[in-house]
């Protein structure tokens, strides 16, 4: 997990020349770059390629810029890399690259590229644009908690940004009523910190009972409830920074973040699904396309599986012309998946 400070970054666009260069800093970052490259794109990047100067030669690997003409991509989030391969049309150093022999650039994390189409539809630039806008959007909220600090962080799409410290100030030196009072200082501290988060969904955690303790006074006072933010609560085993990753690398966060990103595509599911029975909504290629043309289709849905596709990029063309709102899917999130029973593409 990256921290604050990196994000996917639009290096340079000429319309003209069809070009787009892009720096990829996460996993999400990769993703999105498969969703618009498609056969037929030209991809220029650096790579290594193995070099022979003799048939005896067992060859050594060179480092080269290469142009690919993309015959596919496969996204691979294991190994945190975007495999494009295609038939090599420019490369150099010359001598190190034999033109119209296929090749593979690796794109991993830190990795420029170029990508070159005759022309860039709106909708493909949207995907990039709110990539870009969604790195910077907080996601979540996060603040670990003891008897002896709180630590605030948000969690945005490219890594973490953490606040200031809240310190307790308590004693054991202090007398009873004392040491009440300032932890009840110390608790609306936190709470308030809370409250202002800029997010839906926080997870407060930490060890011992300071949480539970914080969670009853909060409870009682109703102060969190007012506030119409999710609390969850967990354990982690300090309030440092390295608690803040304990709970990023843990199986809860992931499960928020997926249940935050296709709450907006459940809705708009549910809106497909409920003018069936009406006869609003259309899916398939051809009663998509049909209702486009007709302009009686508002919102197109779509699956980034087939963006590719001839068809698909016709009628999303068609689309943009007339003005026509487009949304493109995860198609392995599960609304991408119910997607698919529709035959990838849908409009209502």
């Amino acid at each position: 997990m990256r921290e604050a400070g990196s994000a996917m970054r639009v290096i340079r666009y000429n319309d003209n020349e069809g070009t787009l260069k892009l720096r990829v800093e996460t996993v999400d970052d990769l993703w999105t770059v498969q969703r618009v490259v498609f056969p037929g794109d030209f991809v220029k990047s650096e790579s290594m390629r193995k070099f022979r100067s003799g048939e005896n030669d067992k060859g050594e690997m060179k480092e080269v810029v290469i142009t690919l003409n993309v015959e596919k991509t496969e996204f691979d989030k294991a190994a945190t890399r975007l495999r494009i391969l295609g038939k090599i049309v420019e490369g150099r150093p010359l001598e190190y690259v034999r033109l119209n022999s296929y090749h593979t650039l690796n794109i991993a994390l830190d990795d420029v590229l170029e990508i070159r189409k005759p022309g860039w539809p709106e909708y493909l630039l949207g995907v990039l644009k709110n990539a870009v806008r969604d790195t910077k959007k907080p996601r979540l909220g996060i603040i670990v908690v003891d008897d002896e600090k709180a630590l605030p962080a948000y969690l945005l799409g490219y890594g973490l940004e953490f606040r200031s410290e809240i310190y307790s100030r308590l004693s054991k030196r202090m007398s009873q009523k004392e040491f009440q009072e300032q932890q009840k200082k110390y608790f609306d501290e936190v709470i308030d910190t809370v409250t202002g988060m800029n997010v839906d969904t926080i997870i407060m955690a930490g060890p011992g009972f300071t949480v539970e303790d914080i969670r009853k006074y909060a409870e009682q006072a109703g102060a969190l409830k007012k506030s119409g933010k999710r609390i969850i609560y967990e354990s982690v085993s300090n309030a440092e920074r390295s608690a803040v990753y304990e709970l990023i690398r843990g199986d809860k966060v992931a499960e928020l973040l997926q249940k935050e990103r296709i709450r907006m595509e459940f809705k708009l599911m549910e809106g497909f699904l409920s003018g069936l029975s009406t006869g609003k909504s259309k899916s398939g290629a051809e009663q998509v396309k049909e209702a486009i043309g007709d302009y009686d289709a508002t919102i197109v849905l779509v699956n980034d599986s087939v963006l590719g596709d001839p068809k698909i990029r016709e009628l999303l063309e068609m689309a943009e012309k007339n003005k026509v709102r487009i949304e493109v899917f995860n198609s392995s999130d599960e609304v991408g998946m119910q997607l698919h029973s529709f035959r990838e593409v849908a409009c209502f």
